[in-house]
């Protein structure tokens, strides 16, 4: 478990490193810091989530923190909703719905989710 550990801090100091550096250059960089099998993974998690739901997956919404949970909810045509932490303050999610600096505020509610029209 410390290793899976090691192995995500290090792969998010790379994200950093790679966005700071892009962002001095004025380029978009995106690393793929997820393995295929840890990102089957989320999606067999997301299909089970809804299907214990009783919920097709375009009518539920992930919250995501990652790139990997963005790029496995895109990946099954779930709707995802991105908080950023201090580690993507600066990513981009193309793919996301929305993307939030937090809960706190006006920032999320389920009011605005609720009357988002999702495509």
């Amino acid at each position: 478990m410390l290793a899976k550990e090691v192995a995500k801090a290090a792969s998010a100091e790379k994200q950093r490193i790679a966005e700071e550096v892009a962002s001095m250059l004025k380029l978009s960089v995106e690393i793929d810091t997820t393995s295929s099998e840890s990102l089957e993974k989320i999606v067999v998690a997301l299909r089970a989530g809804a299907e214990f739901a009783g919920v097709p997956v375009c009518r539920c919404i992930l919250v995501a923190g990652s790139q990997s949970g963005v790029a496995a909810a895109e990946r099954i045509g779930m709707p995802c909703v991105v908080v950023r932490s201090s580690l993507t303050s600066r990513a981009e999610f193309p793919s996301a719905k929305a993307v939030m600096d937090g809960f706190g505020g006006a920032d999320l509610t389920i009011s605005k989710l609720m009357g988002r029209k999702w495509s």
